[in-house]
């Protein structure tokens, strides 16, 4: 649930204008210089201490009071750098002798400069590392504003303790954050998604933007599997070495000594079924991790493989980690090629052929600031993401996918069936049954698709490998599943028959797509009161079990962001808005409350749109921030010299906000069907290209509707500046809900139709304005 992290942030800032709206007579007599820079220096020193203090923090999910106070000491902890540095930019915007549009300029350019930086800042340095310099660099921010101040300021900020002055606390931050990066013991989280983590010396440990990955020292021991057969040998052992991907996921390196002996056991497990048909010469892997595919395939005898690989450390340990090269070796097998790169993306640009595809228990669980549910791997599994799959492979070759299992249910598998079908579907194929093999193992099914009809000597050898090594056969060509439910997905002969087959069930089993790419989320928003219901009753598990307390969560934060926004905001601002007129409360409350709910909508739009398009939510995250603030600050600047200040002005300038948001929903999937499979650098352009605009026209909005407000009356406008911050931050919950829900499209048409209930507030605003005397206050002074 990182995109909490958005919602904390702009909560935080809020809070930081209030509190200087509500001491805004102390703050008249102090000076300026000395207020900002204690303020900055305190934001540096609070950033290092929230993340030592979130690590501190147990919240895990769980029926009672105690939930929601953890998670409201994390929101308390999270918010408060950011509450300070709401108060200098306040105190910067509003007190400052240069223009206010300046001065919003520059703060904006950092902002953008941020969004970019943090993608090279954690691919050198760890996580908490970063944090702390971030701290510094704030600390940078306290001296440049120390500076300015005069004579007599500085001998006063000189005559602090050195804990209080800018140049001893930065430098401290600076040796601090050297110092971490170089400690194996230093500033370390100890509960890892609600899991106690022991770390030793004897480990490797790598953080980058995408992911942190923690690799143990080899053991000896019965080999890792993901569908053990029971034919194995009890005695089998083996050099192992567990590959841990931000706490929960994981992969297992095996040692290779050159020898087919040393990785025999690969034969034994469930997800290298595919491997067994004749024929296979050239095959491909999504997702190398610690090199079991890659190993499986060399095993079976297959000359020419290709690996795939999102995460870079996975790729480096395996070639340039000198211990873990000499373990994995799996530069010693011929013919081998490996590719960094998005998967979907390459698979969609190569123009090789190959016979064999497979990807097995890609996920990462790993959501980032893109969303909830926005994974690494979402862009895998959806009908888009399986056509691009699919093309490269030869007319009769062979696509494999291994997924989660039960027994009980048909979940993640139910679902992998309805996207095999849909994707034959899509591909010309009348009837996908001869087309689908499906075995199972524990909690491993594994799906072989042919692109061509399954031979009797294809699946005479799928069968008696399934018989010989212990395995069940789900669904077979001429043996169809047990569950009506999926005999009637298999059954389906068009995507209205499937769409209609998959209705009834309680999970979500409806084929994801590039709208909806929430493959691993399962279960209905309708369905959660009864689920809640039945685990009082038992204990649960499986996929429902996981999205029943992701959906909780995201609950919880909505009802915390709610008290939050109602204590820290609308509560100590409510005088302002008792200083106004009835009507301009009402109109100018409606007038920030939709476009704080329409930038956010759709800020968590594009953002979960691009996460899928651009490979990654890390790149998604910084790009369409970095993009729309840019733009926003741009058009905020623009707010100045092209006012909207008539009817036919905010016409103009509404109308074409929501056409530019209804014609990007419509045209962004054919622009990225035709542009996937360019470099990613072409498609940050393209990202770019398509966000600027619409950033520069909702950067008006703001400043726009302070200039309405202030030709009316200018004392509310605190009020109104916390009604666009609280309605901002309830969005950022509501969206993610929303898309999940009804679609990221949906989420678009609704930031779409905030944008246009603007043009009749602000002809009412206007009007008002008209009618009102004339005040002397500047536009700045919110």
């Amino acid at each position: 649930m990182a995109f909490f992290a958005i919602s904390v942030a702009m909560l935080g800032m809020t809070v930081g204008a209030v509190w200087v709206y509500l001491h805004r007579d102390q703050l008249e007599s102090i000076s300026l210089p000395i207020t900002l820079t204690n303020f900055a220096l305190a934001t540096a020193i609070a950033m290092p201490a929230s993340i030592m203090v979130q690590f501190c923090l147990v919240t895990s999910v769980s029926l009672c009071l105690t939930t929601v106070i953890s998670w409201s000491l994390l929101l308390v902890v999270m918010a408060i750098p950011y509450v300070f540095s709401g108060i200098v930019v306040s105190l910067a915007l509003t007190r400052s002798p240069f223009p206010t549009g300046q001065v919003y300029g520059v703060d904006l350019m950092g902002a953008a400069l941020g969004c970019l930086a943090v993608v090279f800042i954690l691919n050198i340095l760890d996580g908490p590392t970063a944090v702390i310099v971030m701290g510094a660099v704030c600390g940078l921010s306290a001296l440049a504003f120390a500076s300015s101040a005069s004579t007599e300021d500085q001998e006063r900020l000189n005559s602090y303790p050195w804990w209080r002055r800018p140049a001893p606390m930065t430098a401290a931050l600076f040796g601090f954050a050297a110092l971490n990066s170089l400690m194996p013991i230093g500033v370390r989280p100890i509960l890892v998604k609600n899991g106690l983590e022991y770390t030793g010396l004897k480990t490797y440990e790598k953080w980058n933007s995408y992911s942190r990955i923690f690799a143990t020292y080899p053991a000896m021991s019965f080999p890792s599997f993901w569908g053990r057969s029971p034919m194995v040998p009890i005695q089998t052992r083996v050099l192992q070495s567990e590959l841990n991907i931000d706490g929960t996921a994981g992969t297992t390196m095996f040692k290779y000594d050159g020898t087919p002996d040393s990785v025999s056991f690969l034969q034994y497990d469930l997800v290298g079924l595919a491997y067994r048909l004749p024929g296979i010469r050239k095959a491909a892997i999504v997702g190398v991790g610690g090199g079991r595919d890659i190993m499986t395939a060399h095993l079976f005898g297959v000359p020419d493989i290709t690996g795939v690989e999102l995460n870079p450390i996975f790729i480096n340990l395996h070639t340039k980690v000198p211990f873990y090269k000499n373990f994995s070796n799996l530069t010693a097998i011929p013919n081998l090629k490996l590719h960094v790169d998005d998967a979907r993306s390459w698979f969609a640009s190569t123009d090789q052929k190959f016979d064999l595809v497979q990807m097995s228990m890609i996920d990462t669980w790993a959501a980032t600031g893109a969303g909830a549910f926005s994974l690494s791997e979402n862009g895998l599994y959806t009908l888009e993401g399986w056509r691009a799959f699919l093309r490269p492979i030869n007319d009769d070759g062979i696509f494999t996918v291994s997924r989660w299992y039960s027994s009980d249910d048909v979940n993640e598998t139910g679902r992998m069936i309805g996207l095999a079908t849909a994707a034959l579907l899509d591909s010309g194929v009348k009837d996908v049954r001869p087309h689908l093999f499906i075995a199972s193992n524990g909690q491993i099914a594994t799906l072989v698709l042919s692109k061509k009809p399954f031979s009797p000597e294809q699946l005479q050898i799928l069968n008696d490998t399934v018989h010989n090594l212990g395995f069940s056969v789900l669904l077979a060509p001429g043996q169809p599943p047990q569950s009506p439910q999926l005999r009637a997905i298999t059954e389906s002969q068009s995507r209205d028959t499937l769409n209609h087959a998959v209705e009834g069930s309680y999970l979500d089993l409806s084929v994801s797509t590039d709208n909806r790419p929430f493959f691993f989320n399962q279960l209905r928003f309708s369905r959660i009161p009864a689920e809640v219901r039945r685990s009082l009753s038992r204990t649960s598990a499986g996929v429902v079990h996981g999205n029943l307390i992701a959906s909780g969560v995201l609950v919880l934060i909505l009802f915390i962001s709610v008290v939050a926004v109602i204590a820290t905001v609308l509560i100590p601002l409510r005088s302002a808005a008792r200083e106004c007129s009835f009507p301009l409360a009402v109109t100018g409350s409606l007038y920030f409350s939709f476009i704080g709910m329409g930038f956010m909508l759709a800020e968590i739009a594009l953002l979960q749109r691009f996460s899928v398009y651009l490979g990654h939510p890390i790149y998604s995250l910084s790009i369409c921030l970095f993009s729309l603030i840019l733009a926003s600050g741009l058009g905020s600047l623009s707010s100045d010299r092209l006012k909207l200040d008539a009817r036919s002005k905010l016409l103009v300038w509404a109308g074409v906000v929501v056409i530019y948001l209804v014609t990007m929903e419509q045209i962004l999937p054919t622009i990225f069907q035709h542009t996937t499979g360019q470099d990613r650098i072409v498609r940050i352009g393209i990202s770019i290209a398509a966000i600027m605009p619409l950033g520069f026209l909702l950067g008006f909005a703001f400043p726009t509707g302070m200039r309405l407000v202030n030709a009316i009356d200018p004392r509310p406008t605190p009020w109104f500046w916390g009604i666009n911050g609280a309605t901002g931050v309830l969005a950022s919950v509501l969206g993610v809900m929303f898309s999940m829900a009804l679609g990221i499209n949906v989420t678009m048409l609704l930031a779409a139709t905030c944008y246009f209930l603007l043009i009749p507030i602000s002809f009412t605003l206007l009007k008002l304005g008209q009618k009102a005397p004339v005040h002397a206050v500047p536009v700045g002074s919110h």
